[in-house]
């Protein structure tokens, strides 16, 4: 049972770099570090607040979540039985990640 509470824990931080990472954004450019069409780079080579890449952007973003994500919660043990709505679970100012070459689809590997 430890084992399937720590991979949860794991599973947790993977899906929201997944999220933050490679969210659909709204008028924003889905760039990646090889191609950043044009947004010019954050203090970190991938790594931008949200505020400052939608400054560099221009744009402003939006996040969509996995749509199996209440599926893959309700199979971990001691987690609850739903999840509230994505808004609540993201943080104020979540970190936005920029792939090396491409962006991910769920599902696959």
């Amino acid at each position: 049972m430890k084992r399937q509470t720590f991979f949860g824990g794991v599973a947790a931080v993977a899906l929201s770099f997944a999220f933050v990472g490679g969210a659909q954004a709204g008028a924003c450019k889905a760039i990646t570090v090889a191609d950043s069409m044009g947004v010019s780079a954050g203090a970190f080579p991938q790594q931008y607040e949200l505020a400052e890449f939608e400054a560099a952007g221009n744009c402003t973003m939006s996040f969509s979540e996995n749509p199996s994500i209440g599926e893959l919660n309700g199979r971990i043990v001691g987690n609850p039985s739903s999840l509230p709505p994505l808004a609540e679970r993201l943080p104020d100012e979540p970190l936005v990640v920029a792939p090396y070459d491409a962006i991910g689809k769920y599902g696959g590997v």
